[in-house]
Formats: C-alpha cells, structure tokens, sequence
C-alpha cells in the first residue's frame, strides 16, 4: 500500500513546498500537511507573498492558508489585519518585505492566514532558527517556482516539487519538464571543496555580497586539482565563457546562478567539455534548459552542487488556470516512469 504523503514528510523538521510555476499546486499541498498536522508546535512561512484570494500573476482564485490553533505564524505585519484568527504577538524579526517587518505570532484560534516571509537563504535560515527558538517543532516553508526557491530548498532538510497542466496542456511536455527541475535538484554532491568557496558562499547568503572592480560580483572560480582557486570572474562577464573553456579541465564553482547565456557561450566556444565540471550552491541555480543539460552531458561535462536537495516527493494538480484539465492517473503513471519518488494527485487521493 503506498504511503500517504503526510506519513511520508512525517519526519522532516523542517520542509519546503516549491512548484516547477506558478499554479502549480503548492498551497493545496501545504494545507492538505496542515490539516494532517494537528499538533500545536507547527510552523509556517512562506518565500515571499502567499495565501492571497487572487493570484498577483495570473489573476486566477487561489485557496486560502488555513493554520489551527497554536500554529506559529512569520509573515509580514502588513497582512496581520487581513488574518481571520486571534493571535500573540511573538516577536519582531528585524527582516523587512514590501508589505512591512516579518513578525512571528501564535495563532490562538483556527483561521484563514496570508504569509509572506523574506527572500534571501541567510534570512530564511536565521527565520527558521527564530522559531525554533520559539519551541516550533516543525516548520514548514512554502516556497516559490523552482528557479527562484534557493531559499527554501537551501533552508529545508526536505522538498516536495508541485508540478501540473499550468505549465502546459501536452502531458509529455510538463513530464519532461518536471524530470529536468527533479533531475537539477537531485544533482550530486561535490566532496572537495575549498574553504574560500563556502565563505564566499555564507557571505552571499547573509546579503553582504563580495563586488570588485566598477562594481562588479565575483561568482565564478576555477579550482585546480589542488584545490587551489586559479581564475576568477563575473559569470555575467562575456569573457566569463572563455576564461571556462580555457580551464575546461578544472573544476568550476559558480556562488550565484549558472545562466542559460553563459552556457549557450560555452557550448559555442568548445565542440569537447570532457573534464569540465561545473559545481552550484544547489539546483535552483542552474537556469538551464533540458536541451543545454543534455548537451554538456553529451560533450563530457558534468553537473554537481554543494548542496542535494532531498526531495522527498512530487505532487500534482491536472487543473490549468487556462480553464481545461488533463487526466490525473495518465499524467501521475507518466512521471513515476521517470522519477524516483512518489507522485501524489492531492485532490484525487483524498476524494471518497
């Protein structure tokens, strides 16, 4: 009997929900695991703005953010008003959105919530340490598109991947697509990494990013097998592309994204990339096209990051804001053919 997914994530501490786009599916899942969850030491917030009726993008209804008493709350103080449940003020978290100071409340009563919570991974960390010192003993991050959730995957010691028809209305085409943002966050770990690396890193991540020269950030750096850096550049620089397939046999560590552009330079300047590695934070930071992976694979590069994410499941939603559904069971069967974990329809599984 395959388990449920509230059984699955059971263990995970601390958990993000992130979608492959918008209308994936992610509050569905976030509060079928709150309503699961009943027990009072639950934590919630969310990567930027969630839990609105009307979705900012697409204009679309969105479900509403439903917390049980004794649930803690970081979101921002501009939305406190329009929360329906009786709550305690916490504390202040210093950590600012357009929508004002993220704060963090205990809910007193059952109630309709909107979070909206900070951007970066250095706040997020120290939000998820601020309610653990609250006594929360588990906390969950609803996240963003998969492009722009460095944040929570960075932060969670588990992810679970919302994917569905709002990407688009051919089955194979959201499998495939789904099966590459799987496959980057999935990516293997790099063991050997210098010190220089990680506290660039930490120092990027804690919102103090290193820029030289006419302001420019340093994010891409070439280690030799001593595990020396040798080169260093901006990965927005055009000269970025040469100065890699120059050292194509040396390991490259990017501390930002990994850009489609500077890929496609790449590609164009060198027809063999055997020996090239090229090594993220995480698989959020490769903004690379299925098409691009399959060609560096094909030359003989590869692909790591400092950071697996352990993605702990998939979920689906056959609902297309477009207005047209496609069938569950044929999409779900699709994608457990090429995906490792389990796939969840959460609407169809609870259905009678």
């Amino acid at each position: 009997m395959t388990v449920s997914l509230s059984r699955l994530v059971a263990d995970c501490r601390c958990l993000a929900i992130i979608g492959t786009e918008k209308n994936a599916g992610k509050t569905t899942v976030l509060n079928h695991l709150l309503a699961a969850d009943r027990q009072t030491d639950l934590a919630i917030t969310s990567i930027g703005y969630d839990g609105e009726d009307i979705d900012q993008v697409t204009g679309t209804d969105k479900p509403s953010v439903y917390v049980g008493r004794g649930t803690l709350v970081a979101t921002a103080v501009d939305l406190l008003g329009q929360c329906d449940f009786t709550r305690e003020l916490l504390c202040f978290t210093g950590f600012y959105t357009p929508l004002g100071e993220v704060v963090i409340v205990r809910a007193l009563s059952d109630g309709y919530a909107l979070i909206a919570g900070p951007s970066t991974t250095g706040q997020m960390t120290r939000l998820t340490r601020m309610l653990q010192d609250k006594k929360a003993g588990r906390i969950i991050i609803d996240g963003a598109a998969a492009r722009r959730s460095s944040a929570a995957v960075s932060t969670a010691d588990g992810c679970i991947l919302a994917t569905g028809a709002s990407y688009s209305p051919d089955p194979d085409a959201i499998v495939e697509h789904t099966a590459h943002i799987a496959g980057m966050l999935t990516l293997p770990a790099e063991g050997k990494v210098p010190e220089s690396i990680l506290q660039a890193l930490r120092l990027t991540e804690e919102d103090n990013d290193k820029t030289f020269g006419a302001g420019q950030v340093i994010d891409c750096f070439i280690v030799d097998s001593n595990n020396q850096i040798i080169a260093s550049a901006s990965s927005l620089d055009d000269s970025a592309a040469d100065l890699i397939t120059d050292h194509k046999t040396q390991r490259i560590f990017f501390i930002g994204a990994i850009t489609a552009r500077l890929i496609q330079r790449v590609l164009e300047r060198s027809r063999s990339l055997h020996g090239l590695k090229l090594i993220a934070a995480d698989g959020t930071r490769f903004l690379l096209s299925p098409a691009q992976c399959a060609e560096l694979k094909r030359r003989g590069a590869e692909l790591a990051v400092l950071r697996p994410v352990n993605l702990l499941a998939v979920t689906v939603n056959p609902k297309s804001p477009d207005g047209f559904s496609l069938d569950s069971a044929t999409l779900r069967q699709k994608l457990k053919t090429v995906l490792s974990v389990e796939v969840f329809d959460i609407i169809a599984d609870n259905q009678p």
